[in-house]
C-alpha cells in the first residue's frame, strides 16, 4: 500500500479575526503535493489575510495550528522557512530602483530547481530582464512577482490575485503556467486568491470558499464552483451559460 503523501500545509482549528470581526473559524484543511487551490470570497472576505497567515507573515488576530510538512510554522527558522513556502503577494512594493534581473537573483533560494530563461519565456517577461522594476507596467510587474515566487524554489507555493492587472491574453497565458508549474501528482502545491471564477474553473483543482462570517467550505474545484455555493460566497445568483459562469 502506497503512504498518503505529506501535507506540504495544513491548519488544525484555524481561526482569523481583524478588527473584531472573525474571518476564518475553525478552519481544518490540508494542501497536498500535485495541488492548485484557488481561495474564493468577496472583498475583505479574508483572502489576503489568510495568504499571509499561510505564510507566516503578521495577521492581526490568529489562533489554532499551522504546519508546514507537518511541523509547526512556528519552529521554522527563517532561513529554512525560505525552502518551504514562496509568497507573491497582491501587489509588490519597490523600495529600491534595481534591474529585474538583479531582483530575480536575489529572489533565488534554490538555484537550478527552475530555469530562468524558460519561467520568463513562459511568462511572456524574457525583455523585460535589463528594465528597473520601478519602470514596469502594473501587469509587467506581477509576471515578475509570479516570476519571483517561482525562481525561490519552494514546493509551496502562496499567489495573491496572480491575475489581477493581467489582460485576457495574459490571464491565459498564467493559467497555462500555473497548471505547468504544479502538475497533478508533481511535488509542489498551489494556493491563490483570485476573484475570476471562469479563470478559477480552468485553473484550480480545489477551491477553498470564505464567506465572509468566519464560515468556509473545501473541496474539489468541480464540486465547488457551482451556483448555490457561489451565490452564498458573493452574495448574488449565478448562472452557467454555454459552459460559462455569469453573475445576475
Amino acid at each position: 500500500m502506497t503512504a498518503a503523501p505529506l501535507p506540504l500545509l495544513e491548519t488544525r482549528a484555524l481561526c482569523l479575526r481583524a478588527a473584531g470581526r472573525p474571518l476564518v473559524q475553525g478552519l481544518d484543511w490540508q494542501v497536498l503535493p500535485g495541488q492548485r487551490w484557488c481561495v474564493i470570497g468577496r472583498n475583505a472576505a479574508g483572502k489576503s489575510t489568510l495568504l499571509r497567515s499561510l505564510a507566516g507573515l503578521a495577521v492581526p488576530e490568529r489562533s489554532g495550528a499551522l504546519l508546514w510538512m507537518g511541523r509547526a510554522q512556528a519552529d521554522w527558522a527563517p532561513p529554512d522557512a525560505a525552502w518551504v513556502r514562496a509568497l507573491a503577494p497582491q501587489q509588490s512594493v519597490d523600495r529600491f530602483p534595481i534591474s529585474v534581473q538583479r531582483l530575480l537573483a536575489l529572489s533565488t533560494v534554490r538555484p537550478g530547481r527552475l530555469d530562468l530563461a524558460q519561467v520568463l519565456a513562459d511568462l511572456d517577461a524574457c525583455e523585460l530582464t535589463h528594465r528597473g522594476v520601478r519602470q514596469l507596467s502594473g501587469g509587467e510587474r506581477q509576471r515578475i512577482a509570479l516570476a519571483q515566487c517561482a525562481m525561490q524554489g519552494a514546493p509551496l507555493m502562496l499567489m495573491d490575485e496572480p491575475v489581477s492587472f493581467q489582460d485576457p491574453a495574459h490571464q491565459t497565458l498564467v493559467a497555462r503556467w500555473l497548471a505547468a508549474l504544479v502538475p497533478v501528482g508533481g511535488e509542489a502545491a498551489l494556493v491563490a486568491s483570485a476573484h475570476d471564477v471562469n479563470w478559477i474553473a480552468r485553473t484550480a483543482t480545489h477551491v477553498l470558499a470564505l464567506f465572509g462570517d468566519g464560515g468556509w467550505a473545501a473541496g474539489l474545484a468541480g464540486e465547488m464552483i457551482q451556483a448555490k455555493t457561489l451565490q452564498r460566497v458573493y452574495g448574488c445568483p449565478w448562472r452557467e451559460t454555454g459552459g460559462v459562469w455569469v453573475a445576475d
